[in-house]
C-alpha cells in the first residue's frame, strides 16, 4: 500500500478515479467507500482525502473524466468516419456500451437519482446531460447536415433514447435491446427522409 516507486502524482489519480469508477458502479454511491477505493487504487486512504475533499467530489471527478473520454471518442468518430459509418457508430456504441460497459450505465442512473435529492450533484448531473447532449448534436450535424432543423433537440431525445433503452436493459436482461435500437434508427431515418 502507499505510494509506489517511481508513481507519479497524476498516475496517483487516474488510479483513484479508475478504482473509483469500478467501485461505484459495482456498489452504488451509499455503499462504496472511500478505504475500499483506496484499497482498488492500491493507494494510502489518506491520499485519496489529499486530491478529493469528499466522496460527492470524488464522483463528480469520476463522472467528468468518463464524460470527457465520450467527447473524445465523438471527435475521432467526427474526424475519421464516412457519414453512414458515423450513423451506424451513433446508434451500435450506446448499444454496445450497455452490453460491454453496463458500470457505466449504472452509474449514470446513480447519478440522476444523487441529482434529484442531492444539492452536490445538480451542476454534475447537468454538465453531464450538456456534454451528452453537444456530442450526440455534433454527431446529428455531421450525419444530416440540413436535413434536421434542430439538432440540439434531437440530440436531447436521443440521450434520453439511449439512457432509458439501457435502463430497460439493466432492469431487464430478457428486454429487447436490438429491436428497440432498430426502431429508434428508423424514427432518425424517417427525419432525414423529410428533407
Amino acid at each position: 500500500m502507499g505510494r509506489k516507486p517511481g508513481s507519479s502524482t497524476a498516475n496517483n489519480r487516474s488510479l483513484i478515479v479508475s478504482a473509483a469508477y469500478k467501485l461505484l458502479a459495482e456498489e452504488g454511491y451509499d455503499a462504496a467507500t472511500m478505504k475500499e477505493i483506496a484499497q482498488g487504487a492500491g493507494v494510502a486512504p489518506g491520499l485519496i482525502h489529499y486530491y478529493f475533499n469528499s466522496k460527492d467530489q470524488l464522483l463528480q471527478e469520476v463522472l467528468y473524466t468518463a464524460g470527457e473520454r465520450y467527447v473524445k471518442e465523438v471527435e475521432h468518430w467526427c474526424n475519421t468516419l464516412t457519414a453512414q459509418q458515423l450513423l451506424e457508430t451513433t446508434f451500435t456504441e450506446p448499444k454496445r456500451r450497455v452490453a460491454n460497459e453496463p458500470e457505466w450505465f449504472r452509474l449514470r442512473c446513480e447519478l440522476f437519482a444523487l441529482g434529484l435529492r442531492n444539492a452536490n450533484f445538480h451542476e454534475a448531473v447537468q454538465i453531464m446531460l450538456a456534454t451528452g447532449r453537444q456530442c450526440i448534436a455534433r454527431l446529428v450535424r455531421q450525419i444530416a447536415g440540413d436535413a434536421i432543423a434542430n439538432p440540439e433537440a434531437t440530440a436531447a431525445v436521443l440521450l434520453a433514447a439511449f439512457d432509458g433503452l439501457a435502463l430497460q436493459k439493466l432492469a431487464d436482461p430478457a428486454f429487447d435491446l436490438d429491436s428497440a435500437y432498430g426502431v429508434l434508427m428508423q424514427m432518425f431515418m424517417t427525419q432525414l427522409d423529410k428533407s
